[in-house]
């Protein structure tokens, strides 16, 4: 126990150590005036700038909501316009199906009906060339065509001719159809035809209808006797008023040709002193008389456009009678417009009728 010794406690032990530090602790942490004002002026600026956040958090997502609300009324306005616009594109979809489909149904209905018309034709070529009488004047009634030709420009007197069937060619003459001019592919004609064929009978009965028909349209004894006009140097069996009045007898009279009409009244001092110059009446101008007996055509313009521009209008003695307002007055740009616009159309319209009337003829020229 001597060994070990002992220490006395001194003023700085542990315990000494750790209650010092807590009044120094609790001496230090006393606050100034100053420094609690800073403390609050600070906690209510913080206040201040929160409120000042948050009210502009709410502002941003109020202006957030609206943008998002006109973007969706965008949208939705944008979706309409797009329906309207694909509902439209339908509808003109369907119209223009609806049209095309009508177009094709009239198309098929022409084609069929020309179809079943040359199905007919055909038959009445097969049916007189069998001599097959009920079934042509069956065909006959409803309506066929009794000059039609097939690919070959075969007729139906043309099959009835070549295979001898002399009763159907009768019918078929009776009822009015052709076979003078009318030829095949290779230039035959019926007559020609039966001819080839061998078949009097037909090529008789081809040459005597034309004969048979005059000879039943000539008149009978009860008709009155031609009588001779010595002005026409021709006779006439009709009666004497609708013979004067025919062409070939007013074309026969020789009336005096007309007093040339000057445009100039006898009254007139133009007039006398011609007439004073030694001029006779109905006379041609100049010493010998042989000169012009009308006054000279003009045409009158009245358009600032140059000389040969337009159409040449047709030359006039006169162009407006006496006292006549119209000669000095100014013509208006409508009519003028009215009147080209119907020239044009009047252009067309000849030059469309031209066009057919040459086509007409130069289809005939082939079955001369």
């Amino acid at each position: 126990m001597a060994a070990l010794g002992f220490t006395r406690a001194s003023g700085q032990d542990i315990f000494s150590i750790e209650s010092t530090e807590a009044t120094s602790s609790n001496t230090g942490s006393t606050f100034s005036g100053e420094e609690v004002r800073q403390f609050y002026e600070n906690l209510i600026k913080d206040d201040t700038d929160q409120d000042a956040s948050k009210s502009t958090r709410s502002k941003k997502v109020n202006g957030r909501e609206q943008q998002r609300k006109r973007g969706s009324s965008r949208r939705e306005r944008r979706r309409a316009r797009a329906a309207e616009m694909l509902q439209h594109q339908t509808e003109s979809v369907i119209q223009q199906g609806n049209d095309d489909e009508s177009w094709r149904n009239q198309r098929r209905e022409t084609n069929n009906s020309e179809r079943s018309m040359e199905l007919l034709g055909l038959r009445l070529l097969r049916c007189a060339n069998e001599g097959d009488i009920s079934s042509l004047r069956d065909l006959l009634l409803k309506g066929v065509d009794i000059n039609f030709q097939d690919t070959y420009f075969w007729t139906a007197v043309m099959c009835a001719s070549w295979s001898g069937q002399r009763a159907a060619v009768k019918l078929l003459l009776q009822h009015g159809a052709a076979w003078v001019g009318v030829v095949d592919t290779h230039g035959r004609d019926a007559k020609d035809l039966a001819l080839e064929a061998g078949h009097s009978e037909v090529l008789v009965e081809l040459e005597s209808y034309g004969r048979s028909t005059q000879s039943e349209t000539q008149p009978d004894s009860s008709a009155p006797p031609p009588q001779w006009c010595s002005v026409c140097c021709s006779e006439y069996s009709n009666s004497l008023s609708s013979h004067l009045s025919s062409t070939l007898h007013q074309f026969s009279l020789r009336h005096p040709s007309p007093t040339p009409y000057y445009c100039l009244p006898p009254s007139s001092n133009s007039y006398k002193m011609m007439v004073r110059s030694g001029w006779k009446p109905g006379t041609g101008l100049g010493p010998e008389g042989e000169g012009p007996k009308q006054p000279v055509p003009t045409v009158l313009k009245r358009d600032q456009t140059g000389l040969g521009y337009g159409e040449a209008k047709r030359a006039k003695v006169t162009h407006f009678q006496a006292r006549d307002h119209d000669a000095v007055k100014q013509p208006s740009k409508t009519k003028e417009e009215k009147r080209g616009k119907g020239q044009r159309k009047e252009q067309s319209r000849r030059k469309e009728q031209n066009d057919k009337d040459w086509e007409r003829d130069f289809r005939a020229s082939f079955y001369l």
